[in-house]
């Protein structure tokens, strides 16, 4: 064999190698995000705490949750807001949020933008 053959076949074999490896690996889970919020909202809101409020405050952003820490007073809640990253994007749905008529103010308290 000449030295191109060579260096073309070894060129190939580590090609065939990296592809292999490159298929087993798991891929990078997207990047996640999570804010901690303080939120105000109007006395007229019935229970803060009810499952079916907290998702109504999300509108329609498909993929984030809100889980409630804490009611502070009547109507002041503390609640994590967590979703597809990055952080930019829980500042979209953050935005939303406080366009809500319900909403007084949304305070974040922490965030972070994780790798699960």
């Amino acid at each position: 064999m000449n030295r191109f053959t060579c260096t073309l076949t070894a060129a190939a074999l580590a090609l065939t190698a990296l592809t292999a490896k490159a298929q087993t690996e798991e891929p990078l889970s997207p990047a996640r995000c999570e804010m901690r919020l303080n939120v105000k909202l109007t006395p007229d809101v019935p229970d803060p705490r009810d499952v079916g409020f907290l998702s109504s405050l999300l509108s329609n952003d498909a993929g984030y949750g809100l889980a409630l820490q804490r009611q502070d007073s009547g109507s002041v809640i503390l609640v994590d807001l967590s979703g597809p990253g990055p952080a930019y994007n829980c500042r979209q749905v953050l935005k939303t949020m406080r366009k809500d008529g319900r909403v007084l103010s949304v305070d974040v308290a922490s965030s972070s933008a994780l790798q699960p």
